[in-house]
């Protein structure tokens, strides 16, 4: 049976994400929260994380404090199990995440040039409860409905790597940039999680004449077109009155077809709302 052993007092997502991980990776482990001994440090089925002062990943320890040019804990981790680059690419929160972790909010406000109100304001009362429920317990086994939730959470994130990366894949080879007026579009008909890895998608094409998707909606059976980057040019609110729309939103920045028309047909129908 492995050990994972995370620091006492206040949780936060750096050791919370460092052991959901891990539980989904070694498939069976007892947590405990609590300071390590030598004992721990040198036993190879146990993993301390984010305390001991000790890196040494052959060791499986994974503090990160002694040491100010090492990320997080949870890159940490991730590096070891194989998974660090392609969630670097995944994820727009993983570089983040570090950042935060190791520089706090004040430094990392800096570096995305906004202020750090923003940061606090954006804050999730979600992540806020489950941290707070992680910083009152001393040890966790598998008959605790919070191992659970980390568990499935650690396997949902390493699972979304592989979905992400598969489906890139995809639409590189399926997807196709079709012309809307003097702009572009991407359109897509693949039907399982249809916006699935669309970012990264278009981070590789890396085309700014590209302002909106058109990819099947996930409320009914009709097209979604959705605007990109809210550019400035775009505004479905103007084909609202169109028979072959069932929905736009408010704001103007998605929109909704009754069925799925053809592809010449939604192009021309997407080109009306291009100031």
């Amino acid at each position: 049976m492995y050990k994972i052993i995370a620091h006492p007092g206040s949780a936060h997502k750096d050791d919370f994400m460092s052991v959901s991980v891990l539980l989904a990776t070694l498939g069976s482990a007892e947590v405990f929260r609590r300071e390590p001994t030598n004992e721990d440090l040198a036993d190879l089925n146990t993993y301390v994380i984010d305390v001991g002062m000790d890196y040494a990943p052959e060791r499986h320890n994974f503090d990160h404090h002694q040491d100010q040019s090492l990320p997080c804990a949870f890159h940490l981790i991730m590096k070891h199990l194989g998974h660090h680059d392609a969630a670097m690419l995944m994820f727009a929160w993983y570089p983040h995440m570090s950042m935060m972790d190791v520089r706090g909010p004040y430094q990392t406000a800096q570096h995305l040039g906004v202020d750090s109100s923003v940061l606090f304001a954006s804050s999730s009362p979600i992540d806020g409860y489950i941290l707070s429920n992680f910083s009152k317990v001393e040890a966790l086994s598998s008959q605790d409905s919070l191992y659970a939730l980390m568990k499935a959470l650690g396997q949902d994130m390493i699972a979304m790597i592989g979905r992400k990366m598969k489906r890139l894949e995809q639409l590189k080879s399926e997807a196709q940039v079709v012309q809307v007026r003097h702009l572009k579009a991407v359109f897509s008909d693949i039907d399982n999680s249809p916006k699935l890895a669309i970012e990264l998608y278009l981070k590789f094409l890396g085309d700014e004449r590209i302002v909106m998707s058109i990819t099947p909606s996930n409320r009914g059976e009709g097209w979604e077109l959705l605007r990109l980057g809210d550019h400035r040019n775009v505004d479905f609110r103007v084909i609202a009155d169109n028979p072959d729309v069932s929905f736009v939103h408010a704001n103007g920045f998605l929109a909704k077809t009754r069925t799925r028309l053809p592809l010449e047909e939604v192009v021309l129908l997407a080109s009306k709302a291009i100031a």
